[in-house]
């Protein structure tokens, strides 16, 4: 048996390329020969963690990597629709891909119970894998999107302009809305954003910036003696507690709220304003979105949005220690995607 190098975590900021037995499809598996794989943030946190979640204690290295795309290397014998040589992306709702037993950051993965339409997704001759890796968080961004019922004609602001945030800004033009602000610290992130179509990107550096900021995008007014702001939905792609905050409390009348960021520690909300303003907040982890990945994949496929964006460093797998920290600067990086 081959072995081949796989980044996994051993502790808090212990992330290691360990050599590994190459894995062999069971008769209901494929394994996939990885082209392309991104960095995600929460990629990052589970290195800094030093396993899923702050004071978790490992039984076994947790592999990384779940924002991926290949080519088929083999196909166990009840696998239907597959064939070795096939282009997919894959989504890693199925199998906990990048929080289980598998991770993507490798040369090869197991792809278990393999089926086309859940797990694989062929990719169309004019798509590059390393822009097919954009479903998995493309189809993150939508989820929370579906949840808070996004309407064309809503003002959405967006916190946080992360890959995240941007994947947010590409699936809202997708849905065809056009009214789109986003908030960060970091300008050239902000400048990603309009590139994307954004068409409001405000830049916050204190307490206020936000409320003067989308005050000015869209539009503001009292109610109960409160300063509220137009703003239709707001889409947290940050997990910053002050930041979030500021939201609630210039949250208008049913607006409404998703969580997709990660938050490493518990946030303080002013409930008055949610109970008096009937605000919805709903929590996104994207499981279970098939329809939502395809739907990813359909949109870069057609390819009238220009992704190219969103993606600000491809590096070889072998800097995979590079990688990790140019990721982890947010003022160089939005998406960084290994290449192998």
């Amino acid at each position: 048996m081959t072995n081949m190098k796989l980044a996994r975590v051993h502790g808090p900021d212990d992330v290691r390329l360990d050599d590994v037995p190459a894995p062999v499809a069971g008769p209901n598996d494929v394994v996939v020969r990885v082209k392309a794989c991104g960095i995600c943030g929460s990629d990052l946190g589970y290195i800094h963690n030093g396993g899923l979640a702050p004071g978790s204690v490992l039984s076994a290295p947790l592999p990384l990597g779940h924002e991926f795309a290949g080519v088929v290397e083999s196909v166990g014998a009840n696998v239907q629709g597959v064939k070795p040589g096939l282009r997919v992306a894959v989504n890693p709702d199925d199998n906990y891909i990048g929080s289980g037993a598998e991770g993507s950051m490798g040369d090869l993965i197991l792809i278990t119970n393999a089926k086309v339409g859940s797990s694989l997704y062929p990719l169309p001759d004019h798509v590059s894998e390393d822009v097919a890796a954009l479903a998995e968080p493309l189809s993150v961004a939508l989820h929370g999107i579906n949840l808070t019922h996004v309407k064309a004609s809503d003002k959405v602001a967006i916190i946080g302009a992360g890959p995240i945030g941007l994947c947010a800004v590409a699936m809202l033009r997708h849905r065809g809305v056009k009214d789109i602000a986003i908030l960060d610290r970091e300008q050239s992130r902000l400048d990603r954003a309009k590139a994307l179509g954004a068409n409001a990107a405000i830049k916050v550096s204190g307490d206020g910036d936000m409320t003067e900021g989308l005050a000015k995008a869209h539009g503001e007014h009292d109610r109960f003696g409160m300063r509220n702001v137009g703003t239709d939905v707001f889409i947290d792609a940050a997990g910053a507690a002050p930041a979030l905050s500021e939201a609630m409390n210039i949250a208008k009348y049913k607006a409404r709220f998703a969580i997709i960021a990660l938050y490493k520690k518990p946030a303080t909300l002013d409930l008055f304003k949610m109970m008096a303003n009937e605000i919805m907040m709903i929590g996104s982890i994207a499981d279970s979105r098939h329809a939502e990945f395809a739907e990813a994949l359909e949109m870069i496929a057609e390819g009238k949005i220009d992704l190219s964006a969103m993606i600000s460093h491809r590096v070889a797998f072998t800097q995979f220690f590079d990688a990790v920290a140019i990721a982890s600067d947010p003022a160089k990086s939005a998406k960084v995607m290994l290449t192998f």
